[in-house]
């Protein structure tokens, strides 16, 4: 356990690290914090630290950095009271967010698009956004479009004007005007109900009257229930353009680590999974804390958002351990509560 003292001292060094990337020294805090002792009651404090695992010296004349316990236990001892503090501008913050956000409600990816940009700008770490599970979303429309002899390819929108494009392979006998067919079909009997749903349905019919489906039938249903599945990798990213700015990232090979990962989509579906949807809470993973070995150079801030009470996504602020967490947190329950006006009004 820590005393006020060492909580605050500790605190002092996190902050001056976070605003000057920079091995902190006990005279610095000393001045910098107004701090009513000497500065080698500090540096003694800080050596306390650092036996703790809270702090550690790049080398022996150097002043200290944080380490990952350390900034965990600075967001802990920040995040309720500067939630509350900030209560007020929170709340005028997403009642303005929402108002913009709500005009784009009907087109998912110019919304997510906005909303990363925005993040990303706001802060210069990378802006993330998990589209709503394709599978979960009720079904618009559906058309069949002929491709090659045995390839189609169907367009998928759902009720939150997400298009899905998917090739399938079909019989080579089957023509447009029958493709149309289908599609009126599935439109007029589904649309609205999940794709998950439709699926089910569509098997059972399978199931329940094949004994009157002819062959071609058969083919043109399991068509339908492959058109209709699709994985979850729809991931917006903004901001790798602003985190080349920041000093922590001027290592080229670095830079080239994160490029790498960001771009690769089953990552970012990866890291999303091990942030629950259906908490209220923002999460926030710091360093090694993170299960996935590429991200544990990174902190990640992140909180869902919804369509009433049914979780649809995650929006995630994607940093340097040494990030602003004040404003990132902030901004993120901001944007996430503010996407969620907007698609519940």
């Amino acid at each position: 356990m820590l005393d006020e003292r060492a909580k605050k001292v500790l605190c002092a060094v996190v902050e001056s690290y976070i605003e000057k990337p920079e091995p902190v020294g006990s005279r610095y805090i000393m001045k910098r914090y107004g701090f009513d002792v000497c500065s080698a009651t500090i540096r003694n404090i800080m050596s306390d630290l650092e036996d703790e695992g809270f702090l550690f010296q790049p080398h022996t004349s150097a002043g200290r950095l944080p380490t990952d316990r350390a900034y965990r236990f600075y967001v802990n001892y920040i995040f309720q009271e500067y939630l509350r503090k900030k209560t007020e501008e929170i709340k005028k913050n997403i009642e303005n967010l929402t108002k913009k956000l709500r005009k784009l409600r009907n087109d998912m990816n110019s919304l997510f698009m906005e909303t990363t940009h925005s993040l990303s700008q706001a802060t210069k770490y990378l802006g993330l956004a998990l589209l709503p599970e394709t599978d979960k979303t009720a079904l618009h429309r559906v058309d069949f479009i002929k491709f090659k002899d045995d390839l189609v390819i169907a367009i998928v929108v759902n009720d939150k004007g997400i298009v899905k494009n998917k090739i399938i392979k079909a019989n080579h006998e089957i023509s447009q005007q029958e493709l149309n067919s289908l599609a009126d079909f599935v439109n007029s009997n589904y649309k609205g109900k999940s794709l998950d749903e439709i699926r089910e349905d569509l098997f059972s019919r399978l199931k329940r009257e094949k004994i009157f489906w002819d062959n071609l039938i058969s083919k043109i249903l399991k068509m339908c229930q492959e058109a209709l599945y699709f994985s979850r990798e729809d991931v917006f990213v903004s901001g790798l353009y602003n985190i080349m700015y920041l000093p922590d990232f001027s290592d080229i090979e670095k830079l080239r680590e994160v490029a790498k990962t960001i771009q690769d989509r089953h990552l970012l579906i990866k890291l999303f999974e091990n942030i629950p949807e259906d908490e209220e809470e923002i999460k926030i993973i710091i360093g090694d804390e993170n299960p996935i070995e590429e991200f544990r150079n990174f902190s990640i801030i992140a909180s869902p958002y919804k369509e009433k009470d049914k979780s649809l996504g995650i929006i995630a602020l994607v940093g340097p351990k040494r990030m602003d967490y004040q404003k990132a947190i902030m901004l993120v329950n901001i944007f996430a509560k503010s996407v969620t006006n907007a698609l519940s009004e």
